[in-house]
């Protein structure tokens, strides 16, 4: 019995290591901040709720200016991304997309919603009417914005967003930026309302902070701790410049797939043997 225990020990820890390999790979790359960073970053997001959103001048996907303070009169959605994400980026603004289908045709009388590419070196109008356009065909209540640089640092300074720039991807070599997955509802007074954290939220999780937000309901602060499935979920979507459009990146899902079943096989092999070795061991004792 002891040298059954023993055996198995060993097998979990085989397993372990292999899952830990497993882990390290998925991860890196896609969230390249320390825990400590996060949990700044999702500090500054909180304590940005209650304060007052500037007049801040933007341009929109037909290249025409407007005051962001506009908007003041009903709540507004606020989502920063940069058009060349290929999974987080998208993936939340298909989220949003299905909280306005939610929501209604009519939703553009009760609030509007905008989408800023952060980006301000890639992010141009056109590019923001294309990035758009896969997932809206009418910008008149959900628009798709720029700005300059200054603006763009004051703007995200106010809603307490994080953002850096980040190395090339060690699989695909890609570039981009590590930055907080967040959608902002902002008051009918101008004021940040609420942060609605992560990529897979569901329509009400947007719709009822915008309702309530309306009404006297007490604005609560809340930091929501990243988790580890919000930083490394949704990898295989990559925007195709031919189409213009967000597809699966077959080849990397392929590749990906492939090492974890190579990896579990190693794992169903280890394990089987060893139960083998065991069983043969204690028989023969």
């Amino acid at each position: 019995m002891l040298l059954f225990n023993r055996e198995l020990m060993n097998t979990f820890r085989i397993v372990l290591i292999l899952v830990a390999i497993v882990s390290t790979f998925f991860s890196h790359g896609y969230a390249s901040l320390s825990p400590q960073e996060e949990q700044e970053a999702l500090r500054v997001s909180n304590n940005a709720i209650g304060s007052e959103i500037g007049d801040y001048t933007l341009i929109d996907q037909d290249s025409k200016s407007f005051k962001l303070r506009e908007l003041i009169g009903k709540p507004f959605i606020i989502s920063l991304i940069y058009t060349n994400c290929g999974h987080i980026c998208p993936t939340i603004t298909m989220n949003l997309g299905n909280a306005m289908k939610e929501a209604g045709k009519d939703f553009g009388t009760k609030f509007t919603v905008v989408t800023v590419g952060f980006d301000v070196e890639n992010d141009t109008s056109q590019r923001m009417k294309e990035y758009g356009s896969n997932f809206t065909s009418n910008f008149k209540n959900w628009r798709f914005v720029t700005a300059d640089e200054e603006t763009m640092k004051k703007l995200t300074k106010a809603l307490g967003f994080y953002y850096k720039k980040r190395g090339a991807h060690p699989v695909d070599g890609a570039g981009g930026f590590d930055h907080l997955n967040v959608v902002t509802v902002v008051d009918a007074r101008g004021e940040v309302y609420k942060h609605i954290y992560g990529i897979d939220f569901k329509p009400q999780e947007v719709l009822q902070p915008v309702y309530e937000s309306m009404g006297a309901v007490a604005r609560q602060k809340q930091l929501k701790p990243a988790g580890i499935i919000d930083r490394i979920t949704l990898f295989c979507y990559k925007y195709d410049e031919a189409s213009g459009t967000y597809k699966l990146n077959y080849p990397f899902l392929i590749k990906m797939t492939l090492e974890a079943i190579t990896i579990f096989t190693i794992i169903l092999f280890v394990w089987r043997r060893d139960i083998k070795s065991v069983f043969q061991r204690c028989i023969s004792h």
